[in-house]
């Protein structure tokens, strides 16, 4: 699977489409566009996609940012989808506040993939 970066940032950054849903059900929210960073730990997702599936809080954390400010956040449970890929259960942290996906190393740790920085194109490998 191949996906182009993004360029709504600058530089460019690596992404990927991905589908959310609950656990042993259909992935119904997706595709949706994530930007991947090698440095996060988990995937974060904006409440406003997972409130459509009706996925109950799993877990309660706290979050610490790249600035080190801590913040409480809700932990939910669901599979995901990024093309022809499910991975079930996977911890997923809702974000209250931003607009933005970040798909971690939670997810990324289950995948081979190559940047290619020049083409600007990011690869995800059988």
């Amino acid at each position: 699977m191949r996906f182009s970066y993004d360029t709504n940032y600058f530089p460019p950054a690596p992404s990927v489409e991905i589908s959310l849903g609950i656990p042993n059900e259909s992935l119904a929210v997706g595709p949706l566009r994530a930007v991947v960073d090698t440095g996060a730990d988990v995937l974060l997702v904006p409440l406003r996609y997972i409130g459509p599936l009706g996925a109950q809080i799993d877990n309660r954390k706290t979050l610490r940012s790249q600035w080190g400010e801590p913040r409480k956040v809700d932990v939910y449970v669901l599979d995901v989808g990024i093309g022809d890929l499910r991975f079930p259960v996977i911890e997923v942290i809702a974000d209250e506040v931003g607009d933005e996906i970040v798909l971690g190393r939670n997810v990324l740790n289950k995948l081979t993939l190559t940047l290619h920085g020049p083409l600007q194109v990011l690869e995800i490998l059988g």
